[in-house]
């Protein structure tokens, strides 16, 4: 019965539940249906604050109340009625564009007025004595106000000083003080340093803080590349995967010999990294697969020489040079060939036809080279257009203005954008032309840095050092040195004041956008057809100020050299000119000191090169040595009889292995000039960079990686082909005999020279990076070594006065790409420039590029510091000049090949007329055009002709595709193609800038504030909190000495 009772009860409160639920449900769905709607939820946020203050309803962080919160309170408390009638009021109060602009004209206005009355004022003040009057006088004592980013007027102009006040002022007592004594001056600013008082001193009298190892090691992972994340946790040398630029499996795969998959996870440091690794082993996979197509020319030229041409275990065996003249030797055997085995007529070829069968073998070569080279281009650009769709960088959002009124100010440029695009702008920055300025502000830092150098060093005395003997000693020494430093910044202080006492004017404009979409409308709406662009149809509503706008992708922040962006295109062009004089001048400094290597060489082998008689080896050993007793000429030809430890216990071939030794010495000798002179334009191009100021890095040292390029490959490459020119020997006063044909004589002299630069090239250009990574290591050993328990530093070991020095001596060089670029393209144009008749040069190249690989990924992993956010600019420039590479690798094969004492060959045309002439080391050679019509030489200028014509056709058809879709985009208003790369190049995941920023998801610097760049930082000796509340060059005056402004 209980039971029964008990079901019935819980089924009636289940159904009460049920119910109430579904009665909830219902009053819930009503209400929405009814939902009531404030009034005030299409007020804006800042007409409801006005609201509430115009009623004096106190509201406590209103700035930061949400519009939904600020909504329910004026509904509260007003309710519908008020929002109706006040309302009207409230917009009719509220300024227009117009009414703020002429505002803030007035406010300036009186700003320029304030400025003149307190100029006035101080100039009118000079009645006290003349050596204060002049040597005290301070431009950073006029009032300026506040020392912060408000120095920019509405008018886009900094008013730091009236030069026509200071003129006056200054000019009843410039003409006095140009001849007075400077040591005078230093001890009346030294005198106002001492009247400081408490201030100054007050940095002294800090203790002295020991530099954190810890902190150090912090810094040395922060610097140099690692993972992302707060582990900074660094890359493992062995397992990081670099990818390739095949994105394909199969051939993809056959061919990735370093099997490290599709992707590369140096991916956070930019295209430019990647290309280059991935460039690398495009380069190592092409040369071994060139190796291995021109094997068969190895091989012949080693093992099927003639019994007439001399063997010898030298690198002249590998190349043409063995085959003969053609005179002595018109038939090659075949190696391996047994005519009683094979049961052939006969095991040799006629060299004609063997002439033949290399130039299809190098035919094949270019066809793959060409479509290896095509399919490096495709992939490059698929490379770049992947990586900015997974990486979010500043640039995404960023666009440039390259040109601007100089009147602009960050906040008309930011509504004008607003305005044009409907999107919100982020941030605004402008370049100004302030080169000088800026450069002042570095000279500044130095000093700065100096100083606070010497203050810690008077801490560390005072701390550690205190009572001990000698201390008042050094601290007097350290005291004057702070004195001097003091003096000379305040000194750098008034030259900066005099030289940038003028109007700046804004060049330049970075727009950042809150998100990508911004960026691309900004893009759209800028990229005109060319007939818009440039003539009347401009649109009014696009222009600023009344002036046309050239628009354009922003380059990645930390690689824009800010100084460098006032210097004008013709300026650039004239310093290019200049520096390439200058790198002409080296290069003709090169060839004078290889042509006298050279010379040297010859007039030793002239001691021993007298012609053996006839018969002379046919003689018994006594008949010689009575020959060689009765004229000591020809000791050479007994002594080439013997082992090197025979002529050395026969006096009479003392001379002969002196001669020899001379001459192998001065073999390797030009060897090394060639090495030296490549790492001396390394360094003169760096400088020469630096004085053409290119406006970013990218194409700094794009234009560096160019032209050392070309130095060293003429310096590498190209002198063993000038010893023959007579014109290029009386240019350096220099005359010897060599041959200017590829003959015989040439392949045992200039050819084995140049295959043995090549092998020392293998491994010279990593041994500077690797004696400077051992140096480093050993030096952080050491240290590491004298650590206390507490892992401090030792002092007996060294003692560290600042947190920079420490931080400094962990961090590694910096990553030079260009110059690796440049080297890796000057062994693939030799290699394959010689490879026909030097077959074993590609092989050397193949190892070569392999090995930079792995020695770049090495120390990039644990050597170099993070380098910046490069573009792919070198990578593709790079690919650009491997095309040239096919027109000079076939110019230079039908130059080989076309030697006459070497291969003689067929005509095409039976009945040509085959004019032969003799030149001066005795060579028979014909004219071009009869060379150009043999048999074995048709090949290779049928696949010239082939390729030159293809590429006219391409670039002309893709000229004038370009033309026709423009007219017609013209005559449809449709926009360019780049504005769909650039929307199918945005990133994967959308997120807009300033959650990026503040979630550090931004790779590379994430602003163009040039104070938040570590580089300037450094430079200008200011700490990241004063750069993260400033944003202007003009910030940095009046940052004094004090302590705090060079935190360590």
């Amino acid at each position: 019965m209980s039971n029964s009772v008990s079901s019935r009860s819980l089924m009636s409160m289940t159904d009460f539940t049920i119910n109430s639920l579904r009665q909830n449900a219902h009053d819930v769905v009503s209400q929405a249906r009814t939902a009531y709607i404030s009034p005030y939820e299409e007020w804006t946020s800042d007409e409801l604050r006005d609201l509430l203050v115009m009623y004096k309803i106190p509201i406590r962080d209103s700035a930061n109340a949400t519009h939904e919160m600020l909504v329910r309170i004026c509904d509260e408390v007003f309710g519908a009625e008020i929002a109706e009638s006040e309302r009207d009021e409230i917009e009719s109060r509220r300024l227009s564009l117009e009414d703020v602009v002429v505002m803030e004209r007035a406010a300036r206005s009186i700003q320029k007025a304030y400025f003149r009355r307190k100029s006035s004022f101080r100039s009118n003040s000079t009645d006290f004595d003349y050596h204060e009057e002049y040597l005290d006088y301070d431009l950073e004592d006029i009032e300026l106000g506040d020392e912060t980013d408000s120095d920019f007027s509405s008018t886009g102009q900094v008013h730091v000083c009236s030069s026509s006040h200071m003129n006056q002022a200054h000019s009843s007592t410039r003409h006095r003080a140009s001849g007075y004594p400077a040591k005078y001056r230093h001890f009346s600013v030294l005198r106002r340093i001492k009247e400081q008082g408490g201030d100054y001193d007050e940095e002294i009298e800090v203790e002295w803080r020991k530099p954190s190892w810890k902190f150090a090691k912090r810094h040395e992972r922060m610097v140099r590349p690692h993972r992302s994340g707060k582990r900074m946790a660094p890359y493992d040398w062995k397992k990081v995967t670099l990818g390739r630029h095949c994105f394909a499996g199969g051939c993809g795969e056959q061919l990735d010999l370093w099997n490290e998959g599709r992707t590369s996870e140096f991916s956070q440091f930019g295209s430019g990294i990647t290309n280059y690794f991935k460039f690398l082993k495009w380069c190592t996979w092409v040369m071994a697969i060139l190796a291995l197509i021109h094997s068969p020319i190895l091989v012949m030229n080693a093992y099927g020489t003639s019994n007439a041409v001399d063997k010898s275990l030298s690198a002249t065996m590998t190349t043409f040079g063995s085959l003969g003249s053609a005179s002595l030797v018109d038939s090659v055997k075949i190696p391996g060939c047994d005519e009683n085995e094979f049961q052939f007529a006969h095991c040799e070829i006629d060299k004609n036809e063997l002439a033949y069968a290399y130039a299809w073998i190098d035919v094949i070569g270019t066809i793959f080279f060409v479509s290896a080279w095509l399919w490096l281009r495709r992939f490059e650009s698929e490379e770049e257009r992947v990586l900015n769709r997974n990486t979010v960088t500043a640039s995404d959002y960023t666009i440039r203005l390259k040109s601007i009124p100089s009147d602009t100010t960050e906040k008309e440029l930011a509504v004008h954008f607003a305005e044009v695009t409907g999107q919100a702008v982020a941030a605004v920055h402008l370049a100004f032309n302030n080169s000088k300025e800026i450069q002042m502000y570095i000279n500044r830092g130095q000093v700065m840095r100096q100083r606070y150098k010497c203050v810690q060093k008077i801490r560390y005395e005072k701390t550690v050092n205190d009572g001990q003997y000698g201390q008042k000693k050094r601290l007097r020494k350290l005291m004057r040195e702070r004195e001097d430093l003091t003096a000379s910044v305040r000194a750098k202080d008034k030259q900066r004041m005099k030289v940038i006492c003028r109007n700046q004017k804004a060049i330049e404009a970075y727009v950042t956008f809150e998100s990508e979409s911004g960026f691309i409308q900004a893009m759209m709406k800028y990229h005109l057809n060319w007939f818009r662009t440039y003539c009347c149809c401009y649109p009014e509503r696009l222009k600023f100020k009344g002036m046309r706008l050239s628009v354009e992708k922003a380059p990645d922040p930390s690689t824009i050299i800010w100084e460098n962006l006032e210097y004008s295109h013709g300026s650039r062009t004239f310093r290019k000119g200049l520096t390439t004089i200058v790198a002409l001048m080296a290069i003709l400094f090169s060839v004078a000191l290889t042509f006298l290597a050279r010379d040297y060489k010859g007039k030793v082998l002239v001691n021993g090169s007298k012609p053996c008689p006839d018969g002379f080896f046919s003689e018994t050993p006594e008949d010689q040595l009575d020959l060689i007793n009765n004229d000591i000429d020809l000791a050479h030809c007994y002594c080439s009889t013997l082992t090197v430890l025979d002529q050395w216990n026969f006096y009479q071939c003392h001379d002969n292995i002196k001669i020899k030794a001379k001459a192998t010495a001065m073999g390797y000798g030009a060897g090394f000039i060639v090495v030296f002179m490549n790492a001396f334009f390394t360094w003169l191009m760096d400088r020469a960079g630096e004085f053409e100021k290119h406006q970013s890095l990218d194409r700094m040292e794009t234009s560096n990686m160019v032209r050392v390029f070309l130095l060293k490959f003429v310096n590498t490459g190209c002198l063993v082909l000038l010893y023959g020119q007579k014109w290029l020997q009386r240019l350096v006063r220099i005359k010897f005999e060599d041959a200017s044909e590829f003959n015989v004589d040439w392949y045992a002299t200039g050819g084995t020279s140049l295959m043995i630069v090549m092998f020392m090239n293998i491994i010279s250009p990593h041994v500077g990076a690797f004696v400077g990574y051992f140096r480093h290591k050993a030096k952080l050993r050491r240290l590491e070594k004298s650590l206390t328990a507490d892992k401090e530093t030792d002092d007996k070991h060294d003692i560290w006065y600042t947190q920079e020095d420490l931080n400094d001596f962990y961090r590694g060089p910096p990553f030079k790409i260009h110059y690796r670029y440049s080297q890796v393209l000057v062994t693939i144009y030799i290699c394959w420039m010689y490879a026909v008749s030097m077959p074993i040069m590609p092989l050397f190249g193949a190892v070569s590029c392999y090995i930079s690989y792995w020695v770049d990924k090495y120390l990039f992993c644990n050597f170099y510091r993070t380098p910046p956010m490069y573009s792919d600019d070198m990578g593709k420039t790079s690919t650009k000049l491997l095309g040239y590479l096919v027109v000079v690798h076939l110019v230079m094969s039908m130059w080989m090949m076309g030697c006459e004492e070497i291969f003689i060959g067929e005509s095409i045309s039976e009945d040509a007329p085959f004019s032969t002439t003799l030149n001066d080391v005795g060579n028979t050679t014909s004219s071009v055009l009869d060379k150009l019509r043999k048999k074995h030489l048709v090949p290779l200028l049928a696949t010239l002709l082939a390729f030159l014509a293809g590429q006219l056709l391409s670039n002309v058809s893709s000229a004038f595709l370009r033309r026709v879709c423009g007219c017609l985009r013209c005559l449809t208003c449709t926009k360019s193609s780049k504005v769909k790369h650039l929307t199918s190049s945005m990133n994967t995941v959308q997120v807009d800038y300033s959650s990026a920023r503040d979630r550090e998801i931004i790779k590379g610097l994430a602003t163009y504030n040039i104070l938040q760049n570590p580089k300037y930082q450094e430079a200008f000796a200011i700490t990241p909190e004063f750069a993260a509340s400033h944003n202007k060059v003009s910030s940095i005056r009046g940052y004094n000495t004090k302590e705090g402004d060079l935190n360590t």
